[in-house]
């Protein structure tokens, strides 16, 4: 998977009979899926995923899964040559467009009303925007087959209505930097799995007892996702029809339709809560405190004070790895050590964790609203929109890497 808009399009495309569980990692870009082989083949789950655009292949339980890094290099080189190409070629509109316009910064920052494009310009700008949107049209198809409005689709919708309408810059200006948006949310992703595996300490046996449990925080973020998504689009819909029945400005509003269509699509919400988990869960295993996934990080930072039994009450069960007699499975937290700072390290690292989700959760929310108010009053680009929605989604990123530095 490249980005977290692919997680949602696996979940619909594997549900299917005897599909028992999916366990996403969006940050080393997989998913690993768990089946009953008497219910469902091998094949049927590979073609499922193919339908996606995607790759799958076989494993058994407890092998180790390679990182399959010469496709995706091979898919990240090729989109970083059709960027720097849909760039070029937005450039070289951008100059023969200002030496045509009255004034180059009328054609740089947005042409008037009663700017019209050259041939020349249109076709320069046509092929930026079919250069910026070319690697993401498979996706953006596959998203359709399955009646996925995901970030693929939005934004080739919008580039299409800018260009409809004759803001033939302004489409340039979204297929470019949205390709360019998938390469910064692809390095920031990388930055984690690397940093991630450089830290990274497993114990024996961990990783094959059962399913990690993910945080409640992450399951609300999805069922918010899939309500989101939805109501922003018919926002948007609304946006294009309603208003110019009372005003006639009919261009105006589509434009500012197509900016609610931007920001439809969840990615930095998405995305903020696994980083920030994963970075927290990797770096106190490096401490010696292996957290059995993110509900058991979340519960402890609900703990009254640094004791087993205060975090028993959160209902987080302990067990210091020389001690451990129950079912490895019953236990949430393994303490490598029999020091007693590790409970105090323990309880301080999830609230630390905690903090940081809320405040990406806070983050790519008001990122979102901010421009949904803008679109309403006109005050925002749709090139700017985008250029928002990447920099939210790096900042959640990298703001979940600082709990790779557990400190105390």
């Amino acid at each position: 998977m490249d980005c977290a808009d692919e997680a949602s399009l696996l979940r619909h495309a594997l549900t299917l009979p005897g599909i028992e569980h999916l366990n996403f990692d969006l940050v080393g870009r997989r998913v690993s899926v768990t089946y009953d082989a008497a219910t469902i083949a091998p094949d049927r789950i590979l073609a499922a995923v193919a339908g996606t655009g995607l790759a799958a292949h076989t494993h058994g339980p407890g092998e180790t899964v390679g990182d399959d890094h010469h496709a995706h290099a091979h898919h990240h080189y090729s989109a970083k040559a059709w960027a720097a190409a849909s760039g070029a070629a937005m450039l070289a509109g951008w100059i023969v467009d200002g030496w045509q316009a009255r004034s180059w910064s009328e054609a740089i920052f947005g042409a008037g009303a009663d700017h019209v494009h050259s041939g020349a310009v249109v076709w320069i700008y046509g092929l930026s925007t079919l250069a910026g949107l070319w690697p993401m049209l498979p996706r953006a198809w596959a998203a359709l087959r399955f009646r996925r409005l995901d970030m693929h689709v939005l934004v080739c919708l919008s580039a299409i209505g800018a260009a409809a309408i004759g803001q033939w810059a302004e489409a340039a200006a979204v297929a470019f930097l949205f390709a360019l948006a998938h390469l910064l949310e692809a390095w920031s992703i990388e930055r984690a799995r690397a940093a991630v595996a450089d830290l990274v300490g497993h114990e024996p046996g961990w990783g094959d007892e059962g399913h990690h449990e993910s945080a409640p925080v992450e399951r609300w973020i999805e069922r918010f996702a899939a309500i989101y998504t939805p109501v922003v689009t018919f926002s948007a819909l609304a946006v294009v029809l309603l208003p110019p029945l009372l005003d006639g400005h009919w261009s105006m509003w589509f434009y500012r339709g197509l900016i609610f269509l931007v920001l439809a699509c969840p990615c930095a919400l998405v995305i903020s809560t696994p980083v920030t988990v994963v970075a927290a869960v990797t770096s106190a295993a490096r401490r010696g405190v292996l957290f059995k996934g993110g509900g058991p990080l979340e519960r402890s930072a609900a703990a009254r004070a640094e004791t087993i039994d205060a975090l028993a009450d959160a209902g987080v069960v302990v067990r210091c790895r020389t001690n451990l007699t129950t079912p490895l499975e019953s236990v949430d937290v393994v303490l490598t050590c029999d020091h007693p700072e590790d409970l105090a390290f323990l309880v301080w690292h999830a609230k630390r964790a905690l903090s940081v989700i809320r405040q990406n959760v806070a983050l790519a929310l008001a990122t979102k609203a901010a421009f949904l108010v803008s679109a309403l009053l006109g005050a925002a680009p749709l090139w700017l929109a985008v250029l928002a929605d990447t920099g939210a989604t790096v900042a959640v990123t990298l703001n979940g890497l600082r709990l790779l530095r557990a400190h105390r």
